[in-house]
């Protein structure tokens, strides 16, 4: 899913601005990886550091239930367990 339609509110909360979020709905289910030092890299497509990811991620983890989103934040796991966790959340 491309959340800059969902990230940006999260950013300008508060502001009066319609919130896109609410109008252009996707799956009502969201998940939320947290940032983890441990494979945390930055490169072309994450420019800013683990200190802001993680200031973003804390934004997240509240504006997406303000939305109506349900929220399942994906745990410390193998890749293959994260994925059979998707998979089991999606079919519940």
């Amino acid at each position: 899913m491309d959340r800059r339609r969902h990230c940006s509110p999260a950013h300008k909360r508060g502001s009066g601005i319609n919130n896109p979020g609410l109008s252009h709905r996707y799956h009502q289910r969201v998940f939320l990886t947290p940032s983890w030092p441990e494979i945390y890299v930055q490169d072309s497509e994450r420019r800013h550091g683990l200190d802001r990811a993680m200031e973003e991620y804390t934004r997240l983890l509240k504006t997406y239930p303000t939305l109506g989103y349900n929220m399942d934040i994906l745990p410390k796991i193998s890749l293959k367990e994260r994925a059979d966790f998707i998979l089991s959340a999606l079919n519940r």
